[in-house]
């Protein structure tokens, strides 16, 4: 009898300390992961996956959503929520439960916002300062380097600016006087540049369009030209001594120390070796044809990003859309409708741009880009579907606001920070913006 009576209050004190301690954890055996809603939605939009035998356990469950840990709200047998990460792009749904990994079928669909503010500059002229005082001259591309200091291509005034965090800006090389002159600082001339690259070592790279060459600037601000000249404008691979370039527009180092180039005239995408060697990378004649590397056709390419995997962006300026070269070198459309200048958001194969001018991409392959005579910011997801991140498509102005409460004119250049937020030259508001991205 005393051993029976021990047995049940040795049972009612496992139970009782159980309940201490939360409730029983069911532990899922063959959990079932079958859909989730919505589909898409913003920062903090509540996910729900559904499914069977997920538990009771919010410890023993976690989520990613494109590779972006979520925090996991609730969970029961059948359903899981979740808050959505912050711009986590468009992919799948990783589910952990009790250490199984589920997959979701479909993608969730991250929907991006951007704020537009004020960052440097404003009124037309040359004039460096603090940065209400900044005056630039039609402002094209610009490059964001670790530090955090901007550098940006005043075509108009034919120079090299340098724009510190603060929006302070001074001139590194270069001044409002076109010509063709290698020197350090103001003495050094330019006419027109447009593209511009940092790299890791510090040393910017210049497309200097109307001169047919490319440039390059030490730390010091001294300019010097590593290839082409304003005599001998053509196309013409070969020792940099020797290459002939005819109106390049963009330029891009790459991680293994090549520079790309737009060589927008003669509708190539051009590469300039660590060792000194021009070769024609992709293009031939202008127009518009995709295919393999040399077979293809441009129309006026004018800037070209790189994703992780080997793959090429470019802003193909007069088809209005964006192409892709793969890692195993075919030419494709990645975004637009070739030849057909317009606006609309959609697939790939539905969006129009009008005169894309610089494309940037984030960790998790989107692009974004300036949509030049549509006056807006246009966001890319990694499957081609297009939608637009700010500004009023096809109505151009000057606005601070959120989305579409944003007004451009002519933006051409773009950058990404640290953070995943955008600079954007506004070329004919002579000012450069930021767009916070959430």
């Amino acid at each position: 009898m005393r051993s029976l009576l021990a047995t049940i209050i040795l049972l009612i004190s496992a139970t009782w300390f159980s309940c201490e301690n939360g409730s029983v954890d069911s532990i899922p055996q063959n959990p079932e992961f079958a859909n989730f809603t919505p589909l898409s939605g913003g920062k903090g939009t509540i996910i729900t996956l559904n499914g069977k035998e997920l538990g009771n356990n919010v410890g023993n469950v976690s989520l990613k959503i494109n590779g972006i840990s979520a925090t996991v709200l609730t969970v029961n047998d059948t359903q899981v929520t979740a808050t959505v990460p912050p711009k986590s792009g468009l992919g799948t749904l990783e589910l952990s439960v009790n250490g199984k990994i589920l997959t979701s079928t479909e993608k969730f669909r991250y929907l991006y916002t951007a704020t537009t503010s004020y960052f440097t500059g404003g009124t037309q002229g040359y004039s460096d300062g603090p940065a209400k005082s900044v005056k630039f001259e039609g402002p094209y591309n610009i490059t964001y380097d670790a530090k955090g200091i901007i550098h940006v291509v005043d075509l108009g005034n034919c120079a090299i600016r340098r724009v510190e965090p603060d929006g302070t800006t001074s001139t590194l090389a270069g001044a409002p006087q076109a010509g063709f002159k290698d020197g350090k600082g103001n003495q050094a001339r330019m006419h027109f540049p447009i593209g511009v690259d940092i790299a890791a070592d510090g040393i910017i790279y210049v497309a200097d369009s109307y001169n047919h060459a490319i440039r390059k600037i030490a730390t010091d601000g001294s300019l010097t030209t590593i290839a082409g000249n304003p005599e001998r404008p053509g196309q013409l691979d070969g020792n940099i001594k020797d290459a002939q370039f005819k109106t390049p527009y963009g330029v891009r180092m790459d991680k293994n120390g090549v520079l790309w180039v737009c060589d927008s005239e003669n509708a190539l995408i051009r590469k300039i070796s660590a060792d000194g060697q021009v070769t024609t990378f992709a293009g031939s004649t202008e127009g518009f044809a995709n295919g393999k590397l040399r077979d293809a056709k441009f129309y006026y390419p004018v800037y070209l990003t790189f994703d992780e995997g080997g793959n090429v962006f470019v802003a193909d300026k007069h088809n209005h859309c964006i192409r892709k070269i793969s890692s195993d070198g075919m030419v494709t459309t990645f975004a637009g409708k070739p030849g057909q200048k317009g606006w609309a958001d959609g697939k790939s194969t539905d969006a129009s741009f009008n005169q894309p001018s610089n494309v940037q991409i984030d960790k998790l392959g989107n692009l974004y880009v300036t949509d030049l005579y549509n006056h807006c910011i246009r966001l890319v997801y990694s499957d081609g579907a297009v939608t637009t991140l700010a500004g009023q498509p096809t109505v151009n102005g000057y606005l601070e606001g959120k989305g579409d409460q944003a007004k451009f004119y002519h933006p051409q250049g773009s950058a990404l920070d640290k953070n995943g937020d955008l600079y954007i030259t506004d070329s004919y508001n002579s000012v450069i913006r930021k767009l916070t991205i959430e």
